[in-house]
């Protein structure tokens, strides 16, 4: 039955997480914007909250993109992978990043863009938009997808390699998470070394789990299955140690940048939340869920979606103008939040189907057209 589901629809669990990551990562940039409509501890204690709920997106993304890359490009040539992914993640991020520094500048973060070399920074380091450090940081992943194929599937072939390897890896996280925390995060090389979020080190615990988790898939599955009913309690508790640490910093000039994805709580807050979309996707994907079409068509746009979400929500503000400080807070947040999903989405479908029809016109008109001798 799952097999028959997945080659049907040719969805599989990354295609689900990535959809529950993009639209985390949405409502994180409308969670920013409206810091400056709350009016009240209240409203700044809602913000944080829903934000530390969502504040799984990071490494939920780079787990389906390992898991859903090692599933499908084992005997891929290396150079058609690049060229692949440069048109599919490079090409939208160049011309969103591009119309965000034209029509919006002031949403640039960091350095602003003020000569050529700062431009180049901008696009490489992500500061044209806030939200566009993740896609920096992603793409790093596709140019590691040969490595990452070799550690699957050659070094990891052997499983009496993957219990060392893990525990192995944890603790070089854990030694990095300790340097960031010490001489990073509000350290004395907090601006010197501020963008050592955006490194793959930062995160490949994630895309090692996502190797694995597809390479030895049923003891994956059976190691969650065991484990399953105590992940909604442990997650709720990490939920609360987080919020400990965030409120700790008090409501006044309360600021999203002290809640960080290097640190423990959030680390083990992520990978739970890992385990529960993929145990949510497998049982969709197991019953022939009705949804599944929805998921499949939403994952197909996500990561447009994602680099165009900022732009959208910039002007979603603008229509919704005075409105969204009249009526009830919550009420506001989630008009925006949904509509900026929507618009997100209909408009890079609308590209999608414009380019789709372009690109069948120029085909068409080159096949048909008079030989010349």
């Amino acid at each position: 039955m799952e097999k028959t589901s997945e080659l049907k629809l040719n969805i599989n669990e990354s295609d689900i997480l990535k959809v529950f990551a993009v639209s985390g990562a949405i409502l994180q940039s409308v969670l920013g914007m409206f810091l400056k409509h709350a009016d009240g501890n209240g409203d700044l204690a809602l913000l944080a909250v829903i934000y530390n709920l969502v504040k799984y997106t990071a490494p939920v993304f780079i787990f389906a993109i390992v898991y859903g890359m090692v599933k499908g490009n084992q005997h891929t040539k290396v150079g058609h992978f690049y060229k692949e992914k440069f048109y599919e993640l490079v090409i939208p991020y160049f011309l969103w990043a591009t119309a965000s520094l034209i029509l919006i500048p002031s949403v640039q973060v960091n350095t602003h863009a003020t000569s050529f070399w700062t431009l180049i920074e901008s696009y490489v380091i992500g500061n044209s938009s806030p939200q566009y450090w993740y896609t920096v940081m992603m793409l790093q992943f596709q140019i590691l997808m040969p490595v990452l194929i070799y550690v699957s599937y050659n070094f990891l072939a052997k499983p009496s390699r993957v219990i060392p390897t893990l525990i192995v890896s944890f603790l070089i996280f854990g030694a990095w998470l300790w340097m960031y925390d010490t001489y990073v995060f509000r350290a004395e090389y907090a601006v010197s070394l501020r963008y050592l979020d955006r490194v793959f080190v930062s995160y490949f615990i994630y895309a090692l789990l996502g190797g694995i988790a597809w390479v030895y898939k049923d003891r994956f599955d059976g190691v969650l299955r065991r484990v399953q009913f105590i992940l909604i309690p442990v997650m709720l508790l990490l939920l609360i140690w987080t919020n400990r640490e965030f409120f700790s910093y008090g409501f006044k000039d309360m600021s999203f940048g002290n809640l960080i994805y290097l640190k423990p709580s959030m680390t083990l807050y992520s990978l739970v939340v890992i385990a529960l979309i993929y145990m949510l996707a497998r049982h969709l994907i197991a019953r022939q869920s009705r949804a599944l079409p929805f998921y499949k068509w939403l994952s197909t746009y996500a990561y447009r979606a994602f680099t165009v979400n900022v732009f959208v929500l910039y002007f979603v503000l603008k229509l919704f103008g005075g409105l969204v400080d009249q009526l009830p807070f919550f009420v506001a947040l989630l008009m925006v939040y949904l509509t900026t999903v929507a618009c997100s989405f209909c408009l890079v479908y609308a590209f999608a189907k414009v380019y789709a029809f372009l690109k069948r016109l120029f085909v068409k008109k080159k096949i048909v057209a008079p030989a010349h001798h």
